[in-house]
């Protein structure tokens, strides 16, 4: 979540006319997140999120996020509901830019994460897997090892060798050398269907102690179900963003295998699939901590998290006889 697009009490009041869910009381921008603009709204009838779309989501994609966070309500999975407003459209425009409301979700996400917390992201998880077996609707990922290629290209084209070199010295080098293992390696066989693909801590909302909710799908997409895995693994399972717990990650795999169990060739992909993830996450950051503009109310997140841990997944790949498969 984050905030690009400002909008004044006025605007709103006017937007929330096209609903039925009561009169503007108050608003405030949710900074937390670096891709969309965000508003937590307070109506004479509850209080609901306002989602403006920036960025790299892309209009035409977004009836599949309403379609899977509708499918996942229905089937009793707490995730953000989709508000439809006076005409029946899920989807409005706001400042010319697409925009969707949908229900609040009580609860607070955790920035101290134990392993029992793990277990319940994990089994989460595989439900969400399993409930979504039946979901029709597809998306390719935005973001999957072929489409890095084009952002690594980017990355080499818009940010300057100084900049580079202060985030670490041949940063490109080491991702591009990643890119080519990942690509050479890649299984095209393990089982697919949709993943969240963007399950971090501040994705997911707890109440006493429990998960009272899982946001911000605007990644989701259609994919090796195990990668969705391999990204909470990077995102749940290191310690002040560069120690590898091995206890977290072993909690997150017998959460995932309490309710979806993983066959031998997800888990033998497992640490490839991770150090992917890892570079994933350090381009999307390198690209972001270049290109946010300056003036825009949002907190881009630093990617060097990501050089500690693509370095531990390139360690354990290398451990790996991939070669062999």
């Amino acid at each position: 979540m984050a905030v690009y697009t400002n909008l004044n009490e006025d605007q709103l009041y006017d937007f929330l006319k096209i609903y039925k869910i009561g009169e503007l009381i108050s608003f405030h921008g949710i900074t937390e997140g670096i891709e969309n603009s965000n508003f937590h709204l307070k109506t004479t009838s509850g209080e609901f999120i306002l989602t403006i779309f920036e960025k790299r989501v892309n209009k035409k994609d977004l009836p599949f996020f309403i379609d899977v966070m509708l499918n996942l309500s229905k089937k009793k999975f707490f995730c953000p509901r989709p508000i439809i407003d006076r005409k029946n459209n899920y989807i409005q425009e706001l400042n010319g830019k697409p925009a969707i409301i949908v229900n609040y979700l009580q609860g607070k996400s955790k920035t101290k994460i134990t392993k029992k917390d793990c277990y319940k992201i994990g089994s989460k998880m595989a439900s969400m897997h399993i409930k979504t077996k039946d979901f029709s609707s597809e998306r390719k990922n935005s973001l999957s090892i072929n489409e890095l290629k084009k952002l690594i290209e980017e990355c080499r084209t818009t940010i300057s060798d100084e900049f580079l070199n202060k985030i670490k010295p041949n940063i490109l080098k080491e991702i591009q050398s990643t890119f080519n293992y990942c690509v050479k390696f890649w299984p095209l066989n393990l089982p697919k269907g949709f993943i969240h693909a963007d399950l971090f801590p501040d994705n997911v909302f707890f109440h006493e102690n429990e998960v009272s909710g899982v946001i911000d799908f605007y990644f989701s997409c259609t994919d090796i179900l195990s990668y969705d895995l391999a990204i909470a693994i990077n995102a749940w399972c290191f310690d002040n963003e560069k120690f590898f717990n091995q206890e977290k990650y072993q909690f997150l795999l017998d959460g995932y295998n309490s309710v979806r169990k993983l066959s031998n060739d997800e888990i033998f992909y497992l640490p490839l699939l991770s150090m992917a993830a890892s570079m994933r996450f350090l381009l999307t950051r390198l690209y972001d901590w270049a290109h946010t503009p300056k003036g825009a109310n949002v907190l881009p997140k630093n990617p060097k998290e990501y050089i500690n841990k693509l370095k531990h997944f390139r360690e354990s790949v290398e451990k790996i006889n991939y070669h062999g498969t």
